[in-house]
């Protein structure tokens, strides 16, 4: 620079004389990393490594950054806070600590009118354990599954969301096998209730009897239609999540039931091009009606009403305010806590557990379940992504009315009535 002119010799004798402080590149820099990881490796089966990273290839991606880093911090918040709550005593004597990568979770978002994936995270720390839960894990989903068994309740036995089922022990036989003997987790029974109220309280027997009325293969064809491809056995208690599915599958199969019952699917590859421009393959947005509109209408209705007022109430509780619908899980033992839930244009799913499988419990004994570990990290996350969007409710079909009834015997609702449920009926219903 002194030869060319560009400063004097007095200012490149200072320069020289200043140390220079190298500061190491942070790792929060590096948001993206699993979503990245899941683009190349899709990019691998189909074009080879060696194309992969020696062809030039142009990628244009789904990425939303700033979802991206939203979700990332959501779920390591989320999971430090659990982590200062539960008791990792009995989960440290059972685990061999090179095994151990603590407390884990996933985080997917979806958009629901295209399928485009904006956001996914597969765990706490890309550097610490690159394994991508978001994809790779297919974890139980427990009650996160119900809405697959609720719909297709609606669907095949022309049931309302009004109709009366009773909350009580209940012995199922299965062929060739002891009896099934599902449980609530609360170990109590409350008696006749409507179907809207057992959905959003996810009582268990309720569910139990539907799946033996309707039969475990209408639940798996639903689930299938809304997108749903991990293997899936037709006994009962598919119906309670009992089979596993990643993160992904799951925010998209609730994309469908926020789309109307439009099927997109899951993408994160917009274009490809080579290193002279031309086009490889590019995404063309497709959806495709799976579900009946009014039907799923119903379904939504009753699944806003686990946010609103059932097991995921801690979502309006953190003052997430969008018109939202979702559902929580939880698995025997509180091996996994789920909750995935949407609004008209963005479906996420969040999952927490350990890799292992160990139960998750705090210093007082109680259970981790979906509402307490996933649902504040969804909440966290929603109000973040959707932060200056106006209030957008899911559109009724015209053949939807709404009534109030009494949540224990479905008749309509009186003056006197304590805590009436709000049903979206169709024409055509009792």
């Amino acid at each position: 620079m002194v030869t060319t002119g560009m400063i004097s010799r007095e200012e490149a004798i200072e320069a020289e004389a200043v140390s220079v402080d190298l500061r190491t590149q942070g790792r929060s820099l590096r948001v993206d990393s699993y979503f990245l990881d899941a683009v190349m490796k899709s990019l691998e089966e189909t074009y080879s490594p060696e194309v992969v990273y020696h062809g030039g290839l142009r990628v244009y991606t789904t990425l939303d950054a700033g979802m991206q880093q939203q979700a990332e911090k959501a779920l390591q918040q989320g999971i430090a806070k659990l982590d200062s709550q539960m008791d990792m005593t009995r989960r440290t004597a059972d685990t061999a600590v090179e095994d151990d990568n603590g407390l884990q979770g996933a985080l997917v978002a979806v958009d629901v009118n295209t399928g485009a994936v904006k956001a996914l995270v597969g765990g706490r720390d890309f550097f610490q354990t690159p394994y991508n839960r978001a994809i790779q894990d297919n974890r139980q989903p427990g009650s996160g599954f119900k809405p697959f068994l609720y719909y297709a309740v609606l669907e095949n036995l022309d049931k309302t969301p009004a109709d009366v089922m009773v909350d009580q022990p209940v012995s199922i036989p299965v062929a060739g096998k002891p009896p099934w003997k599902p449980r609530n987790f609360r170990r109590t029974y409350d008696g006749p209730m409507v179907i809207k109220k057992a959905f959003t309280e996810s009582v268990n027997t309720v569910a139990a009897q539907l799946v033996s009325a309707v039969g475990p293969e209408a639940v798996i064809h639903t689930a299938q239609r809304c997108g749903i491809s991990s293997p899936l056995n037709p006994v009962y208690s598919v119906a309670l999540g009992t089979f596993g599915v990643s993160p992904l599958e799951m925010a998209a199969a609730y994309a469908t039931f926020a789309s109307g019952g439009v099927r997109h699917p899951p993408y994160w590859i917009r274009r490809v091009e080579d290193v002279s421009g031309r086009v490889l393959e590019e995404h063309i947005i497709t959806g495709e009606r799976v579900l009946n509109e009014s039907i799923n209408f119903q379904l939504v209705d009753m699944m806003a009403g686990v946010i609103d007022n059932g097991t995921g109430n801690v979502v309006r509780r953190m003052g997430f305010a969008l018109p939202a619908a979702g559902k929580t899980g939880t698995t025997n033992d509180y091996n996994d806590s789920w909750f995935t839930g949407f609004t008209p244009n963005l479906s996420t799913s969040v999952w927490v557990g350990f890799d292992r499988g160990q139960g998750m419990r705090d210093k007082n004994g109680a259970g981790i379940t979906g509402g307490r570990g996933a649902a504040p990290i969804w909440a966290q996350f929603m109000k973040q992504a959707t932060d200056g969007e106006p209030p957008r409710a899911f559109m009724a079909p015209s053949d939807i009315y709404f009534k109030k009834v009494n949540p224990d015997t479905g008749s309509l609702a009186g003056f006197w009535t304590p805590d009436p449920v709000t049903v979206a009926m169709r024409n055509g219903n009792s």
